[in-house]
């Protein structure tokens, strides 16, 4: 897709969103002068009209022409650019970023007008080319200022030169003699807050992708190629346009070699080439064809550990995709490893980002119009776009602690996130583990549930779009430990997002009563001995019989007779129909379970006490 922004415009940067809108920075040109242009597109390539005039921003600096190169996002969301400027006579180039709100508009409390134009003494064409956003929150900007590498860091709130970097937040480095110079075209932030710039250094008429690495305060990091900077040799007239850091710290620069080709090196952190990288750490690729050359612009590492580099070749938008080892992926495009789209015009990629499910989009100029172009790719095969279906989300809650003689009640949830299809045949399979537990029961919010000992099976039927069915487990541990309760939904539609159809809630059984006899979910003959024991009957309907010494006894759930013996001993209904028999001993019974008139406590012989519901049957209770 192309937009034409008046006259001969290309985007030189993109940047994608969280919210997956894309933010696209270049040039508009109308009479020979021109602009920084801004353009962002909903996701599905339609112009955002919440963002400038109709999705478009075009800012003048100076009154002269002005171009934007680089584009970067900040965690509150604005947006940070970074270009060249002129004065209106032309004969002064500037280095100047200039940051934006997320509606497009101007933002003033940097630099006061929303525009920093840095001057680095040199009084020659200054040029920004990219930008970064550190994660402090401070922008670095790159580019070259008479014929050396430059650097700019500024502080988040005002737009301000950042004196912590280099002592006046600007960093010039030289790479060739005195009949060269260098320029940077990429930049690149390390995890541990090095900086990596990537361009070119000419001498005489030999140019070389030349990379410079800094640290954190400014200074030339010299653990890289013993001085901080590396220049790479390629064969020709080599050129650095980007520059990546690879998931396992590798960086890769990717650019141009005359006469034409897709040029990549890798190196190691410590500066070296990488050999392990089609042998000697460089590749070139010509894909330009009998019509024309080729040039790489950007590159971007998949979550498989290939790089995808674009560019042009033969006047189109050029993709090529490498594996770790540096060879052509030839299961990418049409089995040759790179793609070509003709968008109608002389075309170009600049910029390629990797979306949240794997396509890819490239962003340049194109189109018989040279407009503002964007393609988006499949990604070669390997991620394509979910299929249609219902997904069904999955949570699980429960106590984080219980205690021998608890009940674990565990609530299972089951959404179907799908916004228009309903989900059919729903079932859900909830199994416990651990700590000895039985599931005693499984109530479903609708449709029906069976259980065994340690699972349960529900047919839920259908859940509407955007619609929930619960199912409540109920479960009981008979020993220390850890109880799982893990539940798995499934429909008879596709589920696109297959990860979170499955949850588990893990609970910590302690034995906080002390129990030393315990019983099963069943029904239990369970007896003491001469000594003061802890009973704990869990559920069904059990016979306890403490017999002699100090007892305790925690019925549980169940319809539950308990004859205390001798001793004084406090007993315990817990949940069910009751019934508690002192017998001998100053006794303590207890049959609260929030239910009136269900229980019998008889306190029998001595001084006994009894707390109880309304309604329950008291005997020999004062």
């Amino acid at each position: 897709m192309t937009t034409d922004l008046g006259a001969s415009e290309a985007a030189a940067d993109m940047v994608v969103q969280p919210d997956g809108k894309i933010v696209a920075v270049g040039g508009d040109v109308t009479d020979f002068v021109g602009n920084f242009a801004a353009v962002r597109y909903n996701a599905d390539g339609s112009l955002d009209t919440t963002f400038g005039d109709g999705g478009r921003v075009s800012t003048d600096i100076a009154g002269g022409s002005d171009t934007a190169n680089g584009v970067a996002l900040q965690a509150d969301g604005k947006i940070v650019v970074v270009g060249i400027s002129e004065n209106l006579e032309g004969g002064v180039a500037w280095f100047t970023v200039v940051r934006y709100n997320a509606d497009g508009s101007l933002d003033t409390t940097f630099d006061r007008d929303g525009k920093a134009v840095t001057d680095f003494g040199g009084g020659g064409a200054d040029q920004g080319s990219d930008i970064a956003v550190q994660a402090d929150g401070k922008i670095v900007a790159g580019g070259g200022v008479g014929g050396l590498f430059a650097l700019a860091r500024y502080n988040a709130l005002d737009g301000s030169l950042d004196s912590t970097f280099d002592g006046d937040g600007k960093v010039l480095t030289p790479f060739a003699g005195i009949q060269g110079g260098s320029t940077a075209y990429g930049l690149a932030l390390q995890a541990d807050g090095r900086i990596i710039a990537a361009g070119d250094t000419t001498e005489g008429l030999v140019r070389d992708f030349a990379l410079a690495r800094y640290n954190s305060d400014g200074s030339l990091d010299t653990s890289f190629s013993g001085d901080g900077r590396v220049t790479t040799d390629l064969g020709s007239m080599d050129t650095a346009q980007d520059v990546a850091v690879q998931s396992d710290g590798g960086i890769v620069a990717v650019g141009g070699s005359g006469p034409g080709g897709f040029s990549l090196t890798r190196y190691l952190a410590n500066g070296a080439l990488d050999t392990s990288f089609d042998g000697d750490g460089r590749v070139t690729t010509s894909l330009g064809g009998p019509q024309g050359g080729s040039s790489a612009y950007d590159v971007v590492q998949q979550s498989d550990g290939k790089l995808v580099a674009v560019g042009g070749g033969n006047g189109d938008f050029a993709l090529a995709r490498y594996l770790a080892n540096g060879s052509l992926d030839t299961g990418f495009g049409g089995g040759d490893g790179a793609v070509a789209t003709n968008l109608g015009g002389a075309d170009l990629a600049h910029s390629v980002a990797l979306l949240p499910d794997g396509r890819l989009l490239a962003a340049g100029g194109g189109g018989a119009g040279e407009d503002f172009a964007l393609a988006r790719y499949e990604g070669g095969g390997t991620t394509p776009p979910p299929p249609p279906g219902a997904d069904l989300a999955v949570t699980v809650s429960g106590p984080g602690t219980v205690s021998i003689g608890d009940q674990a009640t565990y609530t299972v949830t089951v959404r179907n996130t799908s916004a228009t299809v309903p989900a059919t045949a729903v079932t859900l399979t909830d199994t416990l583990t651990g700590a000895g537990g039985t599931v005693l029961s499984a109530v479903p919010g609708q449709g029906s549930c069976t259980s065994t000992a340690t699972s349960a099976s529900c047919t839920l039927g259908t859940l509407a779009a955007g619609a929930s069915a619960t199912v409540t487990v109920v479960t009981e541990p008979r020993s220390t430990g850890t109880l799982s309760d893990t539940a798995t939904a499934d429909a008879a539609e596709p589920d696109p997002v297959p990860g979170n159809d499955r949850a588990t809630a893990n609970t910590t059984v302690n034995n906080a009563r002390g129990c030393t006899i315990i019983g099963t979910s069943g029904a239990d003959t369970l007896n003491g001995g001469y000594f003061a024991d802890v009973i704990c009957g869990l559920g069904g309907n059990d016979t306890i019989r403490p017999g002699y010494g100090n007892d305790t006894v925690h019925g549980g759930a169940g319809n539950d007779n308990i004859d205390g013996g001798y001793g004084d001993d406090t007993l315990y209904g817990g949940t069910g129909n009751d019934t508690l028999l002192g017998s001998y001993g100053n006794d303590r019974l207890n049959t609260v379970d929030a239910v009136a008139g269900n229980d019998t406590a008889n306190g029998g012989l001595g001084n006994d006490s009894c707390t109880t519901d309304p309604g329950d049957s008291r005997i020999s209770c004062p």
